[in-house]
């Protein structure tokens, strides 16, 4: 499973009929509104890929459907009710191209592949999982109160491991650019956002007011990571850099 991110701007008729310079105003125009869009598309090679539900634009090739389901369907049906991912959420397999919803303009995401190992479990926020090689089990972990007080996450998030034996790719997305850092043994994340959108087990997260009785340092609530493991961190989220 390959995916490529592209922009895709008018024809040079459209240009040519709203009187805009191509070469000059291609990406911006002071006073029209340039209607670019951002489209993921998904190649296949004798392999499979699980997608949200909805998402699908089109496909094109030698490919079969199916629907996400382990050897647990209970758990699926669990997991479609704890998390935006549905139980029947589709899955394609074989040999094309895959074309994911097109998003136009001011809607656009930073997608960070994740390579994933039988020994580790991913972690994500809600709405930051958008397709993964078909090679996983996806399940759900419930949230602390605090934890769901300050994410806006719900209750619940997406747990995804690889199947026994095997590494599974995950692609995300955020409002601004993410990365993969790796915290290790004594270290500690402290932010007072919430910029981070996944983690791995070894990691423990927690909300808590820095501080006691009011000798807090100003901060208030912050957010703190312990433990060992790996974060997928968004360090520009809060600056409205997306």
């Amino acid at each position: 499973m390959h995916h490529e991110v592209k922009i895709l701007e008018p024809t040079d008729l459209w240009y040519l009929q709203n009187n805009i310079n191509k070469d000059t105003n291609k990406y911006y125009h002071p006073t029209k509104n340039i209607p670019l869009v951002q489209q993921v598309e998904i190649r296949l090679e004798n392999s499979g890929v699980i997608i949200q539900k909805g998402t699908l634009h089109s496909c094109v090739g030698k490919l079969t459907y199916d629907v996400y389901k382990t050897d647990n369907r209970l758990r699926d049906i669990w997991v479609s009710l704890t998390t935006e991912i549905e139980f029947n959420a589709p899955v394609y397999r074989g040999l094309g191209m895959v074309y994911l919803e097109p998003r136009q303009k001011g809607y656009f995401l930073h997608y960070t592949p994740i390579e994933v190992s039988e020994q580790e479990q991913w972690e994500f926020d809600d709405g930051v999982f958008q397709f993964c090689s078909d090679n996983v089990v996806i399940g759900a972990k419930k949230l602390k109160f605090r934890q769901m007080a300050a994410s806006g996450d719900g209750k619940w998030r997406i747990a995804l491991k690889a199947l026994p034996g095997q590494i599974a790719r995950v692609i995300t997305g955020t409002l601004a650019p993410a990365k993969v850092i790796t915290l290790k043994r004594g270290e500690t994340l402290i932010a007072d956002y919430d910029m981070v959108k996944g983690y791995t087990n070894g990691v423990t997260e927690d909300y808590r007011k820095l501080g006691h009785f009011g000798k807090g340092g100003g901060e208030g609530f912050i957010w703190i990571y312990s433990g060992e493991g790996k974060l997928l961190v968004s360090e520009t989220d809060s600056l409205g850099l997306g």
